[in-house]
């Protein structure tokens, strides 16, 4: 079981690759798509198994992420992880902005997210971003 599962566009998969194996070199137990789903998988049981099973979902930001339709692979996670944080009453969903353009989805309201946009913001803000995942 994994602690932190990863949502992003795929459009915006190599940034995500490096942030994949940022945490995992800190010791993130992360769940990953291209590394959980295997041909034959069942998508949405996968991505709800993932989801329930992980402390921390992390939503990557992008203007990609925002012009996803509701129907989106993304959106269905994002859905998915509001409803378990709402029941859980508890934080799980932690923003991290990993390109610039784009607005914070009404959904996470006034959350503070990680910006990881510039080198120099990923190096102020990824420590931050570890502490929150507890790694």
């Amino acid at each position: 079981m994994a602690d932190i599962f990863i949502s992003y566009s795929s459009n915006d998969a190599v940034k995500v690759r490096r942030l994949v194996k940022a945490l995992k070199d800190k010791g993130g137990n992360v769940w990953f798509d291209e590394e959980q789903i295997l041909p034959g998988d069942d998508l949405i049981q996968k991505m709800r198994q993932g989801i329930l099973q992980c402390r921390y979902y992390v939503i990557c930001l992008s203007p990609s992420f925002e012009k996803k339709p509701p129907t989106s692979w993304v959106k269905k996670e994002f859905r998915m992880a509001m409803v378990k944080e709402n029941k859980e009453w508890k934080r799980i969903i932690i923003p991290v902005r990993i390109k610039k353009g784009g607005s914070i989805p009404l959904e996470i309201g006034e959350k503070a997210y990680a910006d990881l946009t510039t080198t120099k913001r990923c190096v102020k803000n990824f420590p931050k971003l570890c502490k929150a995942l507890g790694i």
